[in-house]
């Protein structure tokens, strides 16, 4: 069963057959595709001759349902300076909403509630989560120094049928599922220079040269348990080398030029992926986090405004100060301050 004849079983568990036009409007595929996949798909045993799921295709989809998830937040996110110092990147709100509490939210609209949050940088802040969304908290001591292949590393027994998730994303649609039948890995239909993976016609994930341009990586993963089997096994090669230190978990998908996962390809506004202040105020100009101590300084010592402030960069790396670059009113500032 291909990607396709997957996506269009999927479809006819949630909803009756009618026709093959209203099939590929919902299912997103051409009427083409849905005829072909319609046979083949019987021809299978998928589906019997009235379109509907058979006893075969039932139980593929009870061993293939999502059970579990991990989120991943122990890093302490250094494009998100000036606010890095004052809250976790998963604490961060919108529309007075923390991210993380929102995915979590969303996950337990789909029936999971088994859910592992790896935490390293001001994990104490996440405490509370166990006792308001019984999540269990992993501690990622080397966060400072290790990438988070590393987090993932160390719940590599829970990947079974789990979606991974980076913390930092806000979604307006629920992209979790109660059912899934095949491994992917979401990506957005925005031209990323910095994303090393393009979608295919075969709705591959394939290496792209650098910059190049490829789809905008969003972070999130499905893995049924034979690829689950499979990265949690590179994983742990992968750590044993210290050359991938820096690495990130998706370092674990790749074989040769391409990801074992097929794409989810998914409209950009739809997801959204907050690295940096800027990106924040972009899509919450009100949020409680965007007024930091730092911010205000440099409002009262240049007489500006918040919103003039623009192109923040990190001008030194280090989780005990928040020195930055920035423009505001057309002229390239530097702002230093280190806790005592």
């Amino acid at each position: 069963m291909n990607k396709q004849e997957s996506d269009i079983l999927n479809t006819l568990l949630l909803e009756p057959f009618i026709n093959q036009r209203i099939l590929a409007e919902v299912s997103g595929h051409s009427l083409g595709v849905v005829n072909r996949s319609l046979k083949e798909l019987i021809k299978a045993d998928y589906l019997d001759e009235s379109i509907r799921p058979t006893v075969k295709a039932i139980t593929e989809f009870k061993q293939k349902t999502p059970q579990r998830a991990v989120i991943l937040a122990a890093g302490f996110g250094m494009r998100m300076v000036p606010i890095n110092t004052e809250m976790p990147k998963g604490l961060l709100e919108v529309n007075g909403e923390a991210l993380i509490e929102r995915i979590i939210k969303q996950l337990h609209e789909v029936g999971i509630k088994e859910i592992y949050v790896v935490v390293g940088f001001m994990k104490e802040k996440y405490e509370y989560l166990i006792d308001e969304y019984g999540v269990e908290l992993v501690v990622n001591a080397d966060y400072a120094v290790k990438n988070n292949l590393h987090s993932v590393k160390l719940v590599k027994e829970h990947l079974e049928n789990a979606y991974i998730i980076p913390c930092d994303i806000w979604c307006d649609r629920n992209p979790f599922h109660r059912h899934e039948l095949y491994s992917w890995y979401m990506v957005s239909d925005l031209v990323d220079n910095e994303s090393n993976v393009r979608v295919n016609r075969k709705m591959e994930l394939v290496t792209v040269p650098e910059s190049y341009g490829g789809n905008a990586m969003i972070g999130i993963c499905y893995l049924v348990k034979e690829d689950a089997d499979t990265v949690a096994e590179r994983i742990e090669k992968l750590c044993e080398n210290q050359r991938y230190d820096g690495a990130f978990w998706e370092e674990a998908l790749y074989n040769k030029d391409r990801m074992i996962v097929a794409a989810r390809v998914v409209h950009s506004a739809d997801v959204v992926e907050i690295n940096t202040y800027e990106q924040l105020r972009e899509i919450d100009s009100d949020s409680n986090q965007l007024k930091t101590d730092a911010i205000q300084v440099i409002c009262e010592a240049l007489k500006a405004k918040a919103e003039e402030i623009t192109d923040i960069t990190v001008l030194k790396k280090g989780m005990t100060n928040r020195s930055f670059l920035f423009t505001c009113k057309e002229i390239y500032h530097a702002y230093s301050w280190r806790r005592n």
